[in-house]
């Protein structure tokens, strides 16, 4: 590749966007659910990671990759599900349960290898084929990014962005869920429980993260790595944050934060650029920063103009 018009006129570069934004997006709608119940959930990185390595061993284990997101999401299901106990059985604070669950993830998924495998590292799975949709694919360029290139998965992630925006605003458990995040309490008096509202928001939440681990594995790439999360389930909870709570702005976060991660990968291809790689693997991660000092600025000023 020579130049970056070479770069952004490649079909292949948009391709990598939006696999690159896919999982994002899946930590990113984990968290809008968590946080409209009140709950700031960052355990979705821990969480990924450990449905990643269950994708990727269910899948070997009966040769199929359906197989392993069924049980990646069943894991995430069961993460979410000791996030609640110890948050709200346990009335633990949620952050330090975060901390602990992505800790302990980090330490099981390598004990699981090394079980297995005798290393402890990799895992082989079983990959999720990509889909081409005759007729749709000769579509010129529209076509070849979003027809003839992708996966099950990335289908599922644009479903889960306009179910999320049904279900939080036309459903019943879904304005309770809205209704529990701002005040518990009133949704107490009325003789719902704000506790089991909670608690389906943080099982949803860990399915979520679940099929976002599920992809990384099985979806975008065809083994389970221990370092393969980095760092998404917290840029899911940027890309939250600087959404603010609505699921359409939110995805559109996630995938400008894969088009970063996207360019920090492709640009390393282009003639004449001599910036480390390195440091352009850093660019994701910096960009995410200086969206959350935005965030917060822009947030600030408009307190202060409210008051």
């Amino acid at each position: 590749m020579n130049s970056f018009w070479d770069l952004f006129s490649s079909v292949n570069f948009y391709v990598t966007i939006i696999a690159l934004a896919t999982p994002i997006i899946f930590a990113s709608m984990a968290a809008l659910i968590s946080n409209k119940a009140g709950i700031v959930n960052i355990s979705i990185e821990g969480t990924m990671l450990v449905s990643a390595l269950v994708g990727a061993i269910f899948s070997t284990l009966f040769s199929s990759a359906i197989m392993g997101i069924l049980f990646a999401l069943v894991a995430g299901v069961l993460m979410g599900y000791l996030f609640a106990f110890s948050t709200i059985k346990l009335k633990t604070n949620e952050i330090l349960v975060g901390i602990a669950i992505n800790i302990l993830a980090a330490g099981l998924v390598v004990f699981i290898i090394y079980a297995l495998t005798g290393n402890k590292s990799d895992y082989s799975s079983v990959p999720l084929k990509t889909i081409s949709i005759p007729l749709l694919r000769d579509i010129p360029i529209i076509g070849k990014i979003f027809f003839d290139s992708l996966n099950l998965l990335v289908y599922l992630a644009i479903v889960v962005i306009i179910a999320m925006s049904f279900f939080l605003k036309k459903t019943v458990l879904g304005v309770r869920i809205r209704s529990v995040g701002m005040n518990a309490k009133a949704v107490d008096s009325i003789g719902v429980s704000s506790e089991k509202v909670k608690l389906i928001a943080l099982l949803i939440a860990g399915g979520l993260a679940g099929l976002g681990g599920a992809y990384m594995s099985i979806g975008f790439m065809s083994s389970f790595n221990t370092g393969m999360i980095a760092g998404r389930g917290f840029i899911g909870l940027a890309a939250e944050a600087i959404g603010a709570g609505i699921p359409y702005v939110t995805a559109l976060f996630a995938v400008v934060f894969g088009l970063v991660n996207a360019f920090s990968l492709t640009a390393q291809t282009i003639t004449g650029i001599n910036i480390p790689y390195e440091l352009l693997n850093t660019l994701p991660y910096f960009v995410t920063i200086i969206g959350l000092v935005i965030f917060a600025v822009i947030k600030k000023r408009r307190n202060k103009n409210n008051i």
